[in-house]
């Protein structure tokens, strides 16, 4: 090799232009203390797939999920804004149903358009540009449930720039900034009740688990059934419709995670909340899970206090 080659020889860079939205929870180390851990993996996965379906419905890709940063790229800017005019609304809702966690999340997004050098040897969070500094110190100099936008964006978008508020000149960036923001996000949805009496399928292997879900549950507001073998559970799920399954992983006649696998990818089950249940909560096992398809997650050996707080907030999740 040449003494003289240059790095950007070695990595190959290239050129490209595009629009980059950068979206981060706000104090997220205080959202997450003193929660369960199950509770923080599910709430952020959520929140991570919330984030990356719109992005692809807006024709755009995440490119970096960092802790709990997410970078997007979008070819036209009028996607970005797009996303931005979708997730902002839906917080609410999101809060409500999926967020397992006491307190709400507050996010802040930046987008900004410019050029970044990539290249094949190096993966989106080795990149140093410029282009994506500034999205990034957009983001963070964002209000709680704001989107800022530089004037190389603005600039771009036509009439969707009408929703924006001109903040005026930032030195730090050598840009004029914008904002985003949606007022009175909840909305005024129909209202709805959660399904009473819910059935509850327990599919649970162990006496003394069983036991205390079924005290737990007893009473009008749940109508309880356990099964104890495969042919049981698919039988009653065809002819009892549950509102809600707890799966138990740890089956003597099946692996539950085969079992959870196969529930997911049966059509007529695929909407159907279901709880995981396990004595093995390493956090490998309950990101798994989640994954995999359940709703929620219990320790063994479950206590009652959680039993009935999970499936409370499962069946919120789905039912309201």
């Amino acid at each position: 090799m040449e003494s003289g080659a240059h790095l950007s020889d070695l990595l190959n860079l290239s050129s490209r232009t595009g629009t980059y939205l950068s979206v981060d929870v706000v104090g997220s180390t205080q959202i997450k203390t003193g929660q369960n851990e199950q509770d923080i993996i599910y709430t952020f996965l959520a929140y991570h797939k919330l984030v990356s379906d719109l992005a692809y419905q807006h024709h755009g890709e995440v490119t970096n999920i960092t802790g709990d940063g997410m970078m997007c790229r979008f070819q036209r800017p009028e996607d970005a804004i797009g996303l931005v005019e979708d997730l902002l609304p839906q917080l609410a809702s999101f809060n409500k149903k999926q967020n397992h966690l006491t307190r709400p999340l507050s996010l802040r997004l930046g987008v900004h358009t410019g050029e970044v050098m990539e290249s094949d040897s190096l993966s989106s969070g080795q990149i140093i540009s410029k282009t994506l500094d500034i999205t990034a110190k957009l983001q963070q100099n964002a209000e709680a449930n704001h989107a800022l936008f530089s004037e190389a964006t603005v600039s771009l978008i036509g009439e969707k720039a009408k929703s924006l508020k001109r903040m005026g000149w930032n030195a730090a960036l050598s840009t004029n900034v914008y904002d985003f923001s949606v007022e009175g996000t909840a909305g005024n949805a129909a209202t709805r009740k959660l399904p009473e009496p819910a059935r509850v399928l327990i599919i649970e292997p162990e006496l003394g688990e069983i036991s205390k879900l079924k005290k737990t549950l007893f009473g009008g507001r749940f109508d309880a059934f356990t099964v104890f073998s495969q042919n049981q559970a698919a039988l009653a799920i065809e002819s009892w419709r549950p509102h809600l399954i707890l799966l138990s992983l740890d089956l003597p006649w099946r692996s539950g995670w085969e079992f959870l696998s196969q529930l997911r990818s049966d059509a007529n089950m695929s909407h159907t909340p279901i709880v995981a249940l396990s004595h093995e909560t390493t956090g490998e096992t309950i990101q798994r899970s989640f994954k995999i398809g359940a709703n929620g997650f219990l320790r063994k050996p479950m206590d009652e206090q959680q039993i009935l707080k999970r499936i409370e907030m499962v069946l919120r999740e789905f039912y309201l």
